[in-house]
């Protein structure tokens, strides 16, 4: 173990102390359902053999390692009481509950962290570094923070970090295909873009691009092996045009231009703000309508905006970079 990581468990402990009322910010959306969210509750207390639980359907039935990351805090997390809890809901349910939400409000933090961790690795100074890590902490309520989109979004992070150590990096990839298809799906168009346009980066990442597409396949081997029902859309091409029809008609609602074209225009300024830095490569802007395509055919009316926020991770050193450097010269000016 580095010196750096042995830092970091301590700099995390510190931070998670720190920030502890966003646990409690984010049980209580999950307690009183105040946002849409997925509810995997009855999917932890069905893989404990809980009261209360359910088989999910797809896809967050093959999210099984998500799940298991929260099943240590089922049972060593107290009881968190909250006023006015609706009288339905079960004390296995709300300690489910309570487990989930805080996977999602560690990983929140981790994904801080490790967007700190990339922006270092990618030669920006530690107060800059700093600064990315807090852009990555800033856009995470674009993505479904009472589900585990931010343990996705922390995994994305530690994949930009582990991205020129090709083992870790493939390691990481094969535990995300169990835990949230999202990880590779955000690192294989980052790696194939970048290996399709650039024949340096084939020479120093074709490995990697690799492995992330392999990661994608497993994934789809999965989801057509064992086939879970629900969302069958998904998996069947010929419902991709309507699909396309109703999302594209989505985005001309007001909650579609809230929930859909923000975050992409919010992640697509940092893009262009981070491009004279140097930082990463340009072409990297290019996994936005990337991502924004997949989630045309691939999701239902709302959810590109957070699909495609899960790319923060690579956005935010260069805009912390650029962001740093228009202070500097507002000081000096």
């Amino acid at each position: 173990m580095s010196f750096a990581s042995m830092r970091f468990i301590p700099a995390f402990g510190v931070l998670a102390i720190l920030l502890h009322p966003v646990f409690f910010v984010i049980y209580r959306l999950s307690v009183f359902n105040t946002v849409p969210r997925d509810d995997y509750a009855g999917f932890l207390l069905w893989l404990l053999r809980q009261p209360g639980g359910a088989a999910p359907d797809s896809p967050y039935g093959y999210r099984v390692l998500s799940m298991a990351a929260a099943a240590p805090f089922y049972y060593g997390l107290p009881a968190v009481p909250l006023t006015n809890t609706p009288a339905a809901l079960t004390g296995p349910y709300l300690q489910a509950t309570a487990a989930l939400s805080m996977v999602a409000f560690l990983a929140w933090v981790a994904a801080a962290m490790l967007g700190y961790a990339a922006a270092v690795r990618a030669g920006l100074s530690r107060a800059e570094a700093a600064m990315a890590g807090a852009l990555v902490f800033v856009l995470m309520p674009y993505v479904q923070i009472t589900a585990i989109d931010p343990l996705a979004v922390a995994l994305i992070a530690a994949g930009v970090c582990l991205v020129d150590r090709r083992w870790p990096f493939a390691a990481l990839l094969a535990v995300s295909v169990i835990t949230n298809e999202k990880v590779a799906l955000v690192l294989g168009c980052w790696l194939v873009t970048r290996c399709a346009l650039s024949r340096e980066d084939r020479a120093a990442l074709g490995w990697q691009a690799l492995a992330s597409v392999l990661a994608i396949g497993c994934y789809l081997a999965m989801v057509m092996l064992v086939s879970l029902p629900g969302n069958t859309y998904q998996v069947e091409p010929g419902h991709y045009p309507a699909t396309l029809r109703d999302n594209v008609a989505a985005y001309a609602t007001a909650r579609g231009l809230l929930l859909n074209v923000l975050p992409i225009v919010v992640l697509a300024g940092m893009a262009v703000l981070g491009r004279p830095t140097g930082v990463f490569r340009r072409r990297d802007a290019l996994v936005i309508p990337a991502l924004a395509a997949v989630a045309l055919v691939l999701t239902q009316y709302f959810h590109a905006g957070r699909i495609v926020m899960h790319a923060a991770p690579l956005f935010a050193p260069p805009a912390a970079k650029a962001l740093s450097g228009w202070l500097d010269r507002r000081r000096s000016g």
